[in-house]
């Protein structure tokens, strides 16, 4: 479960930037929050603002924190730089790294902690050359402990983090472009008995944008290997008011290898083996509205991309709620009618559908979801870039002269709260011509 994660120059982001699962203290919409321990924590978040302002790329510094704690020890990227994109609009940022860091609960299955869980504060600086820091603390108690902390290759181990204890005295010396989470990981596997449950946290972060905007099919297919969970599927279909009566999964043999992504990673044990064609059944009735018979359709040729969008996104929205895990989604609004945009955040904000605990971060333009109906003030986030182009990301509950009876919407399309475009005479264009 994410806590917070901070961003500092990557991308559009140049100040240190932070996003709080963390909920506050008002007593909007309570079943919107859980609670792990101490923590009431927010089981989804919105990000809007205008276009090219830094929605997509906060989500952007997300995933990148994640795959590369995922890949930087594989073999493949030895000798290559670091695929990082700093802050380029400022002379400040152009030699300094880029800093990402993650706070989050793990459920602690080895006893290191009374509590039960373990509060986990991981983070590193990048630049295209070398990690040139990293730092893991832990909570097992009220205190924070210091696990390890690293200066470009030298690093201090406390002495409750034996996987890197165990690991480095072994290497020695650690690759300059390779985070040293990374290496335990890659080494001891699941024998490394903290670390293996940190790296389940990155595992369990899933960034399905991707998914959503090119309606990648195939996890939502292969789920439906299972029976139940294909009858799952066709009742999520009908309630969204999606007319298929039933889907047939058809697969061809992949003889071309298909790159590495991010999707793979839904499924990390299952190889893409297979191309994925799905046809879709139907109803056919005569003149007089009566049932005759069914009739196939080609899904990617005949279905809308409504249909097919929702289709794509429904499987991994499941799996995360059953799963309790961390989904991003960009664009939750393309395609999809906001009523079912409205479904997909009421199914993470209710504790019936998602009793795990999991949590759906999105960015969208569509302001019929900033409603108090829906979203909480500090479920709201909003995002400008200023000037210089800079990102800043701040919280509705951040304007404190806010109610909590206000019309949200209504109040930023005014531009109240900041964070729209501010458009000139566009009537000019075609006035100069005359």
């Amino acid at each position: 479960m994410l806590l917070e994660f901070q961003v500092e120059n990557y991308l559009s982001f140049k100040e240190r930037t932070k996003l709080s699962m963390v909920a506050s203290s008002i007593k909007e919409l309570p079943e919107a929050v859980f609670t792990v321990d101490k923590y009431k924590l927010l089981r989804s978040a919105a990000v809007f603002g205008a276009n090219a302002s830094g929605k997509s790329n906060l989500l952007k510094a997300i995933s990148f924190m994640k795959n590369f704690v995922l890949e930087s020890a594989k073999e493949s990227t030895y000798g290559k730089e670091i695929e990082v994109d700093n802050f380029k609009l400022s002379e400040e940022t152009r030699n300094k790294p880029s800093a990402f860091e993650m706070t989050f609960i793990v459920k602690d299955k080895e006893g290191f902690s009374k509590e039960g869980n373990i509060i986990y504060r991981y983070g590193f600086q990048i630049d295209r050359k070398m990690v040139r820091s990293e730092w893991l603390f832990a909570r097992f108690t009220a205190q924070e402990s210091t696990l390890f902390t690293r200066i470009d290759d030298e690093i201090n181990i406390g002495d409750k983090f034996k996987d890197g204890k165990q690991v480095y005295g072994a290497l020695g010396k650690i690759n300059k472009t390779t985070l040293f989470l990374s290496q335990i990981a890659a080494i001891k596997g699941d024998n490394a008995r903290m670390t293996s449950g940190i790296m389940k946290c990155f595992w369990d972060l899933r960034d399905i944008s991707a998914i959503a905007n090119d309606n990648f099919i195939g996890i939502t297919a292969d789920m439906m290997e299972v029976s139940q969970t294909k009858a799952k599927i066709i009742r999520a279909l009908a309630l969204a008011d999606i007319c298929i009566e039933d889907i047939i999964v058809n697969r061809e043999e992949n003889r071309y290898k298909e790159p590495s992504n991010d999707l793979e990673e839904m499924n990390p044990e299952k190889e893409n083996k297979s191309i994925v064609y799905l046809e879709t059944i139907h109803k056919v009735y005569d003149k007089d509205k009566e049932f005759t018979g069914r009739t196939v359709f080609d899904f990617r040729n005949n279905e809308s991309d409504g249909s097919k969008k929702f289709f794509a996104v429904i499987g991994p929205i499941l799996l995360a709620l059953k799963l309790g895990n961390i989904l991003l989604i960009d664009e939750i609004d393309a395609r999809l009618h906001p009523n079912l945009c409205l479904l997909i955040i009421s199914l993470f904000n209710s504790k019936n559908s998602n009793p795990k605990g999991a949590q759906l971060i999105f960015a969208t333009h569509n302001t019929l979801m900033m409603d108090k109906r829906y979203l909480r003030r500090d479920q709201i986030y909003l995002v400008e870039k200023d000037k210089y182009g800079a990102s800043m990301l701040y919280s509705l509950l951040d304007y404190k002269s806010v109610r909590n009876d206000a019309s949200y919407n209504k109040d930023y399309l005014m531009g109240k709260y900041g964070a729209v475009p501010y458009l000139g005479n566009f009537e000019t264009l075609f006035t100069e011509e005359k």
